[in-house]
């Protein structure tokens, strides 16, 4: 009897087991579901509150990260743009170095000054540059006079003594002491800025005509000495052949 209502027993022991689960009682339940029944408890409020300031730190976090990032690649920027700035003007500042000495090495290549020769020529005499040379035309100048003070006392002797015409010819002997003269072809320059310049050998010659122009005060002095000796000289002589051809006519 039994095996034919078993169905309806299981059943009826079932539906007092799900009723005994949605009783409340504030023991603890020893068996079957939990109080609060056997269902997936929901997820509580201060867990969501958890999750979401959770999520919202994590979110502005997120976003302060973001910031960060953004504010670190702006500030990135300036100097990324600062370094632009600085080779672009060192860029300039080369190419403004360039351009200027460009323009002063064009300056310097226009305002070079540059010269040509003229036609023109100098001629000098060396000799005439030369204290020795100058003593001893001074030398053969007093010769010269000589000759006319011995011309001169010829017309006053009735015979003129042996000694004074030996004297003469001795004394009037020509000597040719000049040269060719030095020619400086031309001579002086005419150069771009408008002025006329020597060259170089008109420079030295000019250098050593100055200088011989300085000392001449002295060496006029000296000049006249060796002619005042040379025609003492002669002139005793002149005296000694006079008085040794009376000497004779008084013998």
């Amino acid at each position: 009897m039994l095996y034919k209502h078993w169905k309806k027993i299981a059943l009826t022991l079932t539906a007092l087991f799900w009723a005994s689960c949605s009783e409340t009682n504030e023991e603890g339940v020893l068996y079957g579901c939990p109080p609060n029944g056997c269902y997936d408890e929901p997820e509580s409020s201060d867990s969501n509150n958890d999750e979401s300031s959770s999520s919202e730190t994590s979110g502005v976090q997120s976003s302060s990260s973001e910031e960060k990032v953004s504010s670190s690649s702006e500030a990135a920027k300036p100097e990324s743009s600062s370094s632009e700035t600085s080779e672009a003007a060192s860029s300039s500042s080369e190419m403004t170095e360039e351009s200027s000495s460009s323009e002063l090495s064009g300056e310097s290549s226009s305002s070079e000054v540059t010269c040509v020769p003229l036609d023109s020529s100098v001629a000098y005499f060396y000799d005439d540059y030369i204290a020795d040379v100058k003593k001893m035309w001074k030398e053969e100048q007093a010769k010269h006079d000589a000759v006319k003070k011995i011309d001169s006392i010829q017309q006053t002797l009735a015979e003129t003594p042996m000694c004074l015409e030996n004297l003469r010819d001795e004394l009037d002997r020509f000597i040719a002491l000049y040269g060719a003269p030095v020619v400086i072809d031309s001579a002086v320059e005419s150069c771009s800025d408008g002025t006329i310049k020597p060259n170089e050998e008109y420079a030295k010659f000019l250098k050593m005509k100055e200088e011989w122009e300085a000392n001449l005060p002295a060496l006029e002095e000296e000049l006249k000495k060796v002619y005042e000796d040379k025609m003492k000289e002669i002139e005793e002589r002149i005296n000694k052949c006079l008085n040794s051809s009376n000497d004779e006519i008084d013998k």
